[in-house]
């Protein structure tokens, strides 16, 4: 399982409001005040889920911008977090060999 989510859901969602957005043009040029009152609080509720689902998120959304498919970047970053995970920062500044080696 990863902790790597692609952005398809999020562009799916911005899609669907600006769809909505769209239509809500259309319903005012076509006075249906009414109706484009039910279509903002639906785009309301759509742009507050999204919201929310983002908030759910122990940190912000990364984008990277770099080469490479979205699968081989989150393989690369999996690949990268098994050695981080297994890392102990304070055993390897105790490690006598690691302080003679910074000292040459």
């Amino acid at each position: 399982m990863t902790n790597f989510l692609p952005a398809g859901i999020i562009n799916e969602t911005l899609e669907e409001i600006c769809q909505k957005i769209a239509r809500l043009k259309e319903m005012m040029d076509a006075g249906e005040n009414e109706q484009a009152q039910r279509g903002l609080a639906d785009l309301e509720e759509t742009a507050l889920g999204l919201r929310i689902f983002i908030e759910k998120f122990s940190c912000q959304p990364l984008i990277y911008t770099g080469l490479g498919s979205t699968d081989e970047i989150i393989r690369r970053l999996e690949w990268a977090l098994t050695f981080t995970e297994e890392f102990d920062p304070s055993a390897f500044k105790k490690s006598p060999s690691n302080r003679k080696q910074r000292m040459r």
